[in-house]
């Protein structure tokens, strides 16, 4: 498990939740994110491959609290380029952190 560096939460007018991270070597399998209300949510991108994000901000709470999916982009910020994107489904857990 480790913090994902310099991502960002956005949400368009239609309330739609993205999160924003750097890209990571492999490609998801299975993904989702684990939240339980608090400042931080786990993106299971794989079974063995989690990260943390923490510190949410606390719209970005108040929306994870009202969606069933989020869409995760994962880009090459040296480039500007998209590595991978996708829609994960929101799982609300017990205590995760």
């Amino acid at each position: 498990m480790k913090c994902a560096k310099d991502y960002q939460a956005v949400v368009n007018a239609r309330g739609q939740m993205a999160f924003i991270i750097p890209a990571q070597e492999n490609a998801p399998k299975s993904p989702e994110l684990v939240y339980n209300g608090s400042d931080a949510a786990l993106l299971y991108r794989t079974a063995s491959d989690v990260l943390v994000l923490d510190k949410l901000h606390e719209e970005a709470q108040k929306h994870l609290k009202q969606v069933s999916s989020v869409v995760i982009v994962e880009a090459d910020y040296a480039s500007g380029t998209t590595v991978y994107d996708y829609q994960v489904p929101v799982v609300r857990k017990g205590k995760i952190l």
